[in-house]
């Protein structure tokens, strides 16, 4: 099964089954594998996705902002 003509590499979308909004990195026949801005990756069905809203593209952006302040300099690793 192909990814439906709406769904891309780079989508925002919601995983109805993990009951959160991740961003799409890659399709394996009808498993899309997803992430979220802290890195968490997860697979999910296609079947279980849709488009995310509006609200839960903002919340991607959020976290991603939050996830940015918190990690130190690239020269300040520890």
């Amino acid at each position: 099964m192909a990814p439906g003509p709406d769904l891309r590499i780079g989508m925002a979308v919601y995983d109805r089954r993990a009951n959160m909004p991740g961003v799409i990195r890659s399709f394996a026949g009808p498993v899309v594998y997803l992430v979220r801005p802290s890195g968490h990756t997860w697979q999910a069905a296609l079947i279980a996705l849709r488009p995310a809203t509006g609200r839960e593209r903002a919340q991607l952006a959020g976290l991603a902002r939050l996830h940015r302040q918190q990690r130190p300099p690239a020269g300040r690793r520890t």
